[in-house]
């Protein structure tokens, strides 16, 4: 008998050791992923936001530059250590296994488009200098097509995250107002282009300074439609972060018994 409860007291103990050595998970998705995720997408939250804000104050006040320029690197360089942190989050373990690879690679792209928003983000601080140079403008308007792509790529990102974490709703919500991302920003802001070049080669203008002159007559209205993408972009960024947190809350209840009994 004595044998028998000494086995079977080893065998908890073992147990024990074990859960407390091996990282917790939830969802198939380990607590320091987790943690990498919340910090990824609240980076990138407050660094797209950053920068369209002061990029978009910078197109319309050209000539008028400001302290406020400097944000703008600190928002890309907030979408770059986002986007970093979200490609070292591993998520092999999720069933089905479709899912972490899908995850896999748009974090890849994710990370490959942050580098170059941060190299088109140079050249766009430089052309406030040399407002006149061709390269400088086409690589600044080159800076304002990587934003909105990366705002595409990452409404289809935040899609397989909140697959892979068990939120079909959220998961949805991404794919539709991704389809606003094209819609209403991708599309006009390609026809813009064309319609611009058009103007700047019968006019002999630049390209950009026809650019702020038109983003400048935008009434209240149209920019609040180009602003709406935006901010349903930034809501499922946000809610994807809230969703990584609970589920380190449920670990964190999972390794403390005691809470978890109170909480109860």
């Amino acid at each position: 008998m004595s044998d028998t409860t000494d086995t079977l007291m080893t065998a908890a103990s073992v147990a024990v050791a074990d859960k407390t050595t091996r990282p917790a998970a939830a969802g198939g998705v380990s607590a320091r992923d987790l943690v990498r995720l919340v910090q990824g997408l609240y980076f990138i939250f407050w660094g797209v936001l950053v920068t369209v804000v002061v990029g978009t104050q910078v197109l319309v006040s050209l000539w008028n530059r400001s302290f406020t320029e400097v944000f703008l690197a600190a928002g890309v360089v907030s979408i770059l250590i986002g986007s970093l942190r979200l490609a070292q989050v591993k998520l092999e373990r999720l069933q089905p296994a479709l899912l972490g690879r899908l995850w896999e690679r748009r974090a890849r792209v994710i990370l490959r488009l942050a580098m170059l928003l941060a190299y088109f983000g140079v050249l766009f601080f430089m052309w406030r200098g040399a407002v006149g140079s061709v390269y400088l403008q086409v690589n600044a308007l080159a800076f304002v097509v990587a934003v909105i792509v990366y705002l595409i790529i990452l409404s289809r990102t935040v899609a397989a995250l909140a697959a892979g974490l068990g939120s079909d709703e959220l998961a949805m919500e991404s794919r539709l107002f991704n389809v606003g991302n094209v819609g209403l920003l991708l599309l006009p802001c390609l026809l813009a282009l064309i319609y611009l070049a058009v103007m700047t080669v019968q006019h002999g203008t630049n390209l950009l300074v026809e650019f702020s002159i038109l983003l400048s007559r935008l009434s209240l209205l149209v920019a609040m439609v180009f602003l709406l993408p935006l901010s349903l972009t930034l809501s499922v960024v946000w809610a994807a972060k809230d969703i990584a947190l609970r589920r380190l809350a449920e670990i964190d209840l999972d390794r403390d018994p005691d809470r978890q009994e109170g909480s109860s």
